[in-house]
């Protein structure tokens, strides 16, 4: 009954860590999106301020495309910040998941050997019982 609850608890505790790294390959994928992302938006701004030689009003245009840019690039930048923290914080908890499972492990070990001790100690006391039976008996 403990096996099966012990098996019952280690393949939940898997399934938690599966979990948790399909979330941190995701934030992985997602944080590459936002860098590519944010590259594309600078070599934009880049572009914009280079072709500055136009109109004043092309420049005044080109001036608040660049200001909103600039807010993108921070919020972005922000954004990548977060996701970046939270990458390290759900790897810090796969590891610190790891070490829990191969304690869960090593003491799933220790209880099996235990057990087989116990059930040869039972083996042994019950034919001890019976030897004894028959010599009664005779």
């Amino acid at each position: 009954m403990s096996n099966y609850t012990l098996e019952g608890s280690l393949m939940g505790f898997l399934l938690f860590l599966l979990l948790m790294i399909d979330r941190l390959h995701y934030y992985i994928r997602e944080l590459r999106a936002l860098r590519k992302t944010m590259e594309a938006v600078k070599k934009q701004n880049r572009g914009f301020e280079e072709g500055k030689n136009g109109s004043a009003e092309e420049v005044k245009s080109l001036g608040e495309n660049i200001s909103s840019l600039k807010t993108k690039i921070v919020k972005l930048e922000s954004e990548r910040e977060t996701k970046e923290k939270e990458v390290k914080a759900a790897q810090a908890n796969v590891g610190a998941l790891k070490s829990q499972s191969e304690g869960f492990l090593m003491e799933y070990d220790r209880l099996l050997e235990e057990n087989q001790n116990l059930r040869n100690q039972l083996q042994s006391v019950d034919q001890s019982l019976s030897h004894s039976d028959i010599k009664k008996n005779t």
